[in-house]
């Protein structure tokens, strides 16, 4: 995914405010974004009527007869709009909030929470889009973030990075070795690894790690 979306058109057009060049710019992002998004679907097939219009005004055959301002105004916000039918998750398409001759692809008010939650300084989109796109996948959004995550670990896999957490928090949970309600022994007592009740955690309680390089990990709950 990390891959794919770096070759995503996050920023469009910075240079611009003229109708006849927006809508080239747009256009050609769309294609891109299309091709990312929707493999097998092109943007043409996905929205002909909006490429037939774009054809009209600013093709290869089109002329200055051709141009309608009020037409071509509508046909801006409809490209907008399809273009923001490709965001990824946590984005939005539009003018950047400092610079409204800025067009992209920018990260929502309440992701942008998250990031700051997470303690997240940098401002890749790939990267965080990669990861959104991930955490979406889980079922974990803004609305439950604060809950379900459960802070870092570390190891060179998801298997070690999961055992050292299983490890540490067992030392923080400090639960003895009584027998639960059931009659079984607890967790973690009943593991000969931590790779065990790592993988107990992630089945029985919906734990998840998701990795955000170098050997760091999120880790994660469900709700």
């Amino acid at each position: 995914m990390q891959r794919t979306l770096s070759d995503f058109p996050w920023i469009v057009s910075c240079d611009t405010l003229k109708t006849e060049d927006l809508l080239v710019k747009l256009w050609s992002a769309a294609e891109q974004a299309a091709q990312i998004m929707t493999p097998g679907l092109p943007f043409a097939a996905n929205h002909r009527s909006i490429a037939a219009s774009l054809e009209h005004f600013v093709g290869e055959d089109s002329n200055a007869d051709h141009w309608n301002d009020e037409a071509a105004a509508q046909l801006l916000d409809d490209l907008t709009e399809a273009l923001q039918g490709y965001a990824p998750v946590g984005f939005y398409f539009g003018a950047s909030v400092g610079d409204g001759a800025c067009f992209g692809f920018w990260l929502t008010d309440d992701w942008c929470e998250v990031m700051e939650t997470l303690g997240f300084q940098d401002d890749d989109p790939t990267g965080w889009a990669s990861l959104i796109a991930e955490l979406d996948n889980d079922g974990i959004d803004p609305e439950n973030v604060q809950d379900s995550y459960q802070g870092k670990t570390e190891g060179i896999d998801e298997d070690r990075a999961g055992a050292e957490y299983a490890q540490r928090l067992a030392e923080e949970m400090d639960p003895g070795f009584d027998l639960d309600r059931t009659g079984s022994i607890p967790w973690p007592h009943r593991h000969v690894d931590w790779t065990a009740a790592w993988e107990e955690l992630r089945v029985g309680d919906g734990y998840r790690l998701h990795s955000i390089g170098g050997g760091d990990w999120l880790v994660f709950r469900a709700v």
